[in-house]
């Protein structure tokens, strides 16, 4: 099989858990977004030969994704897919480390050795975290991968609480709700190292989430940053939200609900997310497009709208977006759409002048 270019050795059709080697081709905007954004981090840090590490290579495709960018250091408890890597890395003309051990044994030999780590896990990354904090350099990248977003995102909240100690939410922002518990969660584990965790570029896609971000040992960054560890507050009434725990609705006046603790600051860096977009090629679309997103929502804080259960709450017809987006332009507010749904907007404006916009810009 070949994905940008890459020749590598898979099964054929559908993955399946029983597969020898496993392969998931819908992960394709996932490899390609972590590819640009490795390279963008790696022209902003000069780092000589940096050291990267997929410690779940499966196929290999990957690490092989990072050829150019430094040395790799591939690994597999799977011997099978250690021998497909291998093949893979012959065809492609690729020279890299390549070991058979389990993912965190692998990584606890290497203390502080990798200036990348990627961990793309079936599952949740949480059993990787600890070995991933010891092996990161205190000048490096980590891009990890969720695949059990039904717990963060409300539908296993017990599950939520004992894997990541937080309570979620479930409605119409439930999917940034598990991201921002995901981050926390990040966060919180490489600062028990005294390693802060800066989110650079995060997103949800799929059936998966993805946060990737810049690790440097500093206690004092990494004290800095717990101001961004809180609790969401949120009223089932109305809609309301705020990244703040609060008592009472600042809209209608209610009691709110409370998810948490989360991450609260940013979910992604513009600054670096610009650079992304002069890395990425055009012919990227779809993951382009994820990328642009992002980037337009990435300076508001303020958790995304869902227009359509905005509308229906409150018993109006459901406006156009764009007209939505365009009224609060007007006003001055500070708004995008969002990656999340097609049907959300970002923006800072009080709830009361987004729905007086929606009242105003019915849908005819």
């Amino acid at each position: 099989m070949k994905e940008r270019d890459l020749k590598i050795y898979a099964p054929e059709g559908e993955p399946k858990m029983d597969d020898q080697v496993f392969f998931n081709p819908e992960m394709l905007e996932n490899r390609d977004l972590s590819q640009i954004a490795a390279k963008t981090f790696f022209q902003k840090i000069d780092i000589e030969n940096p050291n990267i590490a997929d410690l779940l290579t499966g196929t290999g495709i990957r690490g092989l994704r990072y050829a150019d960018l430094g040395d790799l250091y591939l690994n597999d408890a799977n011997p099978n897919a250690v021998e497909a890597t291998e093949k893979a890395l012959k065809e492609n003309s690729v020279e890299a480390s390549v070991e058979n051990k389990d993912a965190n044994v692998f990584l606890s030999g290497k203390p502080g050795f990798f200036h990348f780590i990627d961990v793309d896990p079936y599952g949740p990354f949480t059993p990787f975290l600890d070995s991933t904090a010891r092996a990161a350099n205190y000048n490096s990248f980590v891009g990890l991968t969720a695949t059990d977003n039904s717990a963060p995102t409300g539908s296993y909240p017990t599950v939520c609480e004992r894997r990541y100690g937080s309570k979620p939410l479930k409605n119409g922002f439930m999917h940034e709700t598990a991201l921002r518990i995901y981050l926390k969660e990040v966060f919180r584990n490489l600062a028990r190292y005294d390693k802060c965790f800066d989110p650079k570029f995060c997103y949800q896609f799929k059936h998966y989430t993805r946060v990737m971000g810049r690790v440097t040992e500093s206690k004092k960054r990494t004290n800095k940053n717990l101001e961004n560890i809180g609790y969401l507050s949120y009223c089932d009434s109305c809609g309301w939200r705020k990244l703040e725990r609060v008592q009472e609705c600042g809209h209608c006046g209610k009691d709110v609900e409370h998810a948490g603790p989360l991450w609260t600051g940013k979910i992604a860096d513009s600054r670096f997310t610009e650079k992304m977009l002069e890395n990425i090629p055009g012919e990227w679309e779809a993951s382009k497009e994820i990328l642009e997103k992002v980037h337009a929502e990435s300076e508001i804080v303020t958790p995304f709208y869902d227009l359509h259960e905005l509308a229906s709450r409150h018993d109006v017809s459901v406006p156009k977006r764009d007209k939505v987006i365009e009224a609060l332009d007007e006003k001055g507010y500070p708004v995008s759409r969002t990656h999340f749904g097609p049907t959300g907007i970002r923006t800072d404006a009080p709830l009361e002048d987004i729905l007086e916009i929606i009242r105003s810009n019915k849908q005819n």
